[in-house]
């Protein structure tokens, strides 16, 4: 073979490699995070590198399925669990469950799934330590996801923790049922695909559906048992059927049913720490979504997205109040990676609709920040800072138009979190709702100095701009490196000074 054939062939095999390697998907990358492990079920049999398969008829919790390796198939870009109204080994259905064989202690997971419907069915999404090296409940579980099959709306997490051993058992949990609401509409988890979240820091977890955080549970919530006893655990995919959790099948249940999984990201945790930043301020994300916000107060779906007014998009949130006979606060929240003394802008529009209003009402919302000194800290704890905000809308504000407003600050000293809010605050259980949209939390960038094509750098690219800048009457800040208000010759100098340190 000639030594151009040679450099020909090998080009061509590594853009073969090269496209290979495109085609596979990969995790979306996050802050704070490494991937650690994915599958995407792109095959056409399970992995058995990542996964094993149950092959028991030991049930627990008083469920009713014997795990057989048969009811687990991958096909069609998805793990598919199957359940069955077929006896086995004395039990009077079939499933399956698989389990990972990576285990790791905190991190990040996704789950891409459509649930099973129909009364009986109850999928889960969870995480379990080695039980024969530390008896349940003694290391802890999380389940990231559980669902009853005749509840469409409702997903549910947990984590369980206590201890096993010596003569002596002991369980405790705590639990929280979440739904959501798109133009006044529950979601329905058993019509489609939802990615289900967990992440686990070293003291507490917080809980994602479809990228919204409803739910955060700390170390002194669970007797500090997240950051001393909580062990390494796999992650787990099953559908038992009956049992402890919900009703057992009746002669309204469908059979069969399946669990179908798309896909599993897994990630640890990276030592560069995470950098919060902002999106999805039009609420246009995931077809119109509270996606990157986190929920608060949302006690009767009070807190949701929809197009029902809009300003921009096709999308926006609707905010109204619990109505629980006290003055309550309801809203999202989203968070900025700041350091003390950085200048901090916020910005919403608001929209009262007449045939909604709260007129004449102590109903209010308001735009805030609020610091802490601790990524992902508890407001009104000590790692609470304080806050800074202003009147978005309230009873005196008009209907029917799109108010906006602003609101400028600095991070206090110890910030290293300022997180926006939107907040509405109900009063003597007053009617009406409040629709926001066009929310952006940002740091102000301080201007550089000779960087007149900014973009981000001072550098030759500047050069000519700049030389434009002097023969004309147009101004531009970064032109005006001796910051005299005017572009002149007397820029020169501090130009130069600019491009040459850097």
């Amino acid at each position: 073979m000639t030594r151009f054939a040679s450099v020909f062939f090998a080009v061509l095999s590594c853009s073969v490699l090269v496209a290979s390697n495109l085609a596979v998907a990969q995790p979306p990358a996050r802050s704070g995070y490494d991937v650690a492990w994915y599958d995407e079920f792109d095959g056409n049999s399970l992995d058995t590198s990542l996964w094993t398969v149950s092959n028991t008829n030991q049930t627990t919790n008083l469920s009713l399925q014997d795990y057989l390796p048969s009811q687990v198939s991958v096909s069609g870009g998805s793990l598919r669990i199957l359940s069955e109204n077929i006896p086995s080994r004395g039990l009077p259905y079939r499933s399956g469950l698989v389990q990972s064989t990576a285990i790791q202690k905190e991190g990040r997971w996704d789950i891409r799934a459509k649930l099973p419907a129909s009364t009986g069915m109850w999928p889960a999404i969870w995480l379990l330590s080695d039980v024969n090296t530390m008896p349940w409940p003694s290391a802890g579980e999380i389940d990231i996801m559980e669902n009853r099959g005749n509840e469409p709306n409702t997903t549910s997490s947990a984590f369980h923790y206590g201890e096993n051993g010596a003569g002596v058992f002991r369980h405790e949990f705590v639990a929280r049922e979440q739904t959501s609401v798109h133009n006044s509409v529950l979601q329905n988890y058993h019509d489609g695909f939802h990615t289900y979240s967990v992440e686990w820091d070293s003291d507490q977890l917080r809980f994602y559906v479809d990228d919204v955080h409803y739910w955060t549970i700390r170390d002194q919530n669970v007797e500090n048992f997240i950051s001393t006893e909580a062990g390494a655990m796999r992650l787990i995919l099953n559908t038992a059927v009956g049992g402890l959790f919900l009703d057992n099948p009746d002669n309204t249940t469908v059979w069969p049913q399946v669990f179908e999984i798309d896909y599993v990201h897994a990630y640890t945790k990276s030592a560069g720490g995470t950098t919060l930043t902002f999106e999805n301020g039009g609420f246009e994300d995931n077809g119109g979504s509270l996606g990157a916000w986190t929920k608060f107060g949302d006690a009767i779906n009070n807190v949701s997205s929809g197009n029902e007014q809009v300003r921009t998009g096709s999308e926006s949130l609707k905010l109204y109040g619990q109505f629980n006979g006290e003055t309550n606060f309801s809203g999202v929240t989203q968070g900025l990676t700041v350091t003390p003394g950085q200048e901090l802008t916020a910005t919403a529009s608001a929209l009262i609709a007449s045939n909604d209003s709260i007129a004449e009402s102590g109903n209010f919302v308001d735009l805030k920040f609020d610091y802490f000194s601790e990524q992902h800290g508890e407001f009104g704890s000590p790692q609470y800072l304080g806050s800074d905000s202003i009147s978005l809308v309230n009873g005196s504000s008009a209907n029917d138009v799109w108010i906006t407003r602003t609101l400028s600050a600095v991070a206090p000293p110890g910030a290293v979190e300022a997180r926006g809010v939107l907040v509405f605050g109900q009063q003597n259980d007053a009617g009406g709702a409040v629709h926001v949209d066009d929310v952006n939390f940002a740091i102000v960038s301080p201007v550089l100095l000779g960087d007149v094509d900014q973009n981000g750098v001072v550098n030759f690219l500047d050069i000519a701009p700049f030389i434009a800048l002097l023969t004309s009457v147009t101004y531009q800040i970064e032109a005006d490196v001796n910051q005299d208000d005017i572009v002149t010759f007397l820029d020169i100098g501090p130009f130069i000074m600019a491009l040459t340190n850097n």
